[in-house]
């Protein structure tokens, strides 16, 4: 998440770049899509090393030795790299197109080190090298070998990833952009929808750009357009930029918070002031960021039939997004910030985004959404937001008094072995699950708690998870 967090900052440059005609704006955006595989590798290092700083260089710098390794064992010059193809420059080095992928390889390795070596001891003469010091020196012999290796690997994996990408590029893109919104929703309760996405985003797809650069994923083409000034965002080799995004704009501007509304209405009299504050404040959330879960998560556990219908009325809105010559990016998530930015803002220069089409599909899907909620809500009693007697209100406590209700809820803080966050999700690995108090985590105001294999547990608590995680990690370094 760290990498595709700096996007809406990359997107925004672009956009007001592109809108106020200052191509120094939009080159400060560009450089950022040009190297989503150096942040990929730092992002998933810092990710998967508990945000430390000596493996996100160690990530820097094996994401430079495996490439320069490559380079000189296949003998890759500029001239190769520039024509496209299977090669490309990465960071100025002539190598293997591996994209993100590459980026991921470095991150992963470099946490890899950091988990085996960081506490490590040499003998007193190469002290100094000892610990974290020698988390970077691993990682670099690590990355030479990889890099001697990689070259007879990689070409199996790039098969595989161009068979894919003809198959979601193919003739039947209706089909492609369904089956994309509806697996992408679908997802949602157990967060995976972060895997399935970024190829679609990064991956798949092929743009050969004027000066023969080759750019991949749909998001990267689409920016990339943007700065080439690809009007029509389609191009010989790639058409249609934009498919694999746009499709969650009638949901977050229109459908979610039509859901919202009708869960409002829905609620029992007594609890209408206390609905009014979750339901309004999480379709804000919806409307101006994109930012779905808070919605989702009222009634995807509770009323699985509605978790079904929100995963097919998201492939059908991707779908005839498509069908209707949309072509609307997002930095992040589909918000009204992206909506202007990406929509909006681009056609006043001429570029074919056709925003208009978002309300068109937009104002149905409210219909259909406020709807099909109530009469699901009232039919089925379900306990959405208002519905229930339980009126937690997570402002009125700090995250540190918060945090240790939780402790009580999970069984101590003995009973964690790591903790992170994303967007809206704690996330811990728990030693014994049984110890985990479900419905005490819900009665103080998670909207979901999910459990992930053995150990894995996410519990739903909004913007706040991230600060939450933090306090976790402060006390487990106290106690250390």
């Amino acid at each position: 998440m760290l990498p595709i967090s700096l996007l809406p900052a990359a997107g925004l440059l672009l956009a007001f770049g592109d809108k106020f005609g200052m191509p120094l704006m939009m080159h400060a955006g560009g450089v950022v899509f040009d190297n989503l595989p150096l942040l990929f590798a730092i992002g998933s290092a810092v990710g998967l090393a508990s945000e430390s700083g000596i493996a996100a260089l160690s990530a820097a710098v094996s994401i430079l030795i495996i490439n320069s390794t490559i380079s000189a064992l296949l003998g890759i010059t500029p001239e190769m790299a520039s024509a496209g193809g299977k090669y490309a420059l990465v960071l100025g080095i002539p190598s293997l197109q591996m994209g993100v992928f590459g980026g991921l390889i470095s991150g992963i390795l470099a946490a890899y080190c950091y988990k085996r070596y960081h506490d490590i001891r040499l003998p007193e003469f190469l002290g100094f090298f000892s610990g974290k010091r020698f988390v970077a020196i691993s990682c670099a012999f690590y990355s030479f070998l990889l890099g001697l290796v990689l070259p007879y690997v990689w070409q199996y994996v790039q098969n595989g990833i161009d068979a894919l990408s003809t198959v979601v590029n193919g003739d039947n893109q209706m089909l492609s952009t369904f089956i994309f919104g509806l697996t992408e929703r679908a997802l949602i309760p157990l967060g995976l929808h972060h895997v399935w996405y970024p190829s679609f985003w990064f991956t798949f797809g092929e743009y050969v750009t004027p000066t023969g650069a080759v750019i991949n994923g749909d998001q990267t083409i689409w920016f990339k357009m943007l700065t080439d000034g690809v009007k029509s965002f389609s191009s010989d080799t790639y058409n249609d930029a934009g498919k694999f995004m746009q499709g969650e704009f009638p949901l977050m501007l229109f459908a979610l918070p039509a859901a919202c509304l009708a869960m409002y209405h829905e609620a029992h009299t007594k609890n209408k002031k206390i609905a009014a504050g979750i339901l309004f404040s999480a379709a804000l959330t919806c409307f101006i960021t994109g930012i779905t879960e808070p919605v989702e998560f009222t009634f995807i556990f509770v009323a699985p039939i509605l978790y079904v219908f929100n995963a097919v009325m998201a492939g059908l809105s991707y779908m005839m997004m498509y069908v209707l010559d949309a072509h609307i990016a997002k930095s992040f998530s589909a918000g009204l910030i992206d909506y202007i930015s990406f929509g909006i803002m681009p056609s006043l220069n001429g570029f074919e985004t056709n925003w208009v089409k978002v309300i068109f599909i937009g104002i149905p899907m409210a219909m259909i959404y406020y709807g099909v909620f109530r009469v699901v809500i009232r039919k089925l009693d379900v306990k959405t937001p208002g519905r229930t007697d339980v009126s937690n209100n997570l402002d009125e406590i700090t995250d540190e008094e918060l945090t240790t209700q939780i402790l009580l809820a999970i069984g101590g803080m003995d009973n964690i072995a790591s903790s992170t966050a994303c967007i809206t999700r704690l996330r811990l690995q728990v030693k014994d699950k049984d110890k985990v108090n479900r419905d005490a985590l819900s009665d103080l105001g998670a909207k979901g708690v999910v459990y992930v294999g053995d150990t894995g547990i996410q519990i739903i608590f909004g913007a706040r998870a991230q600060f939450l995680s933090d306090q976790i990690e402060s006390l487990q370094q106290q106690m250390a």
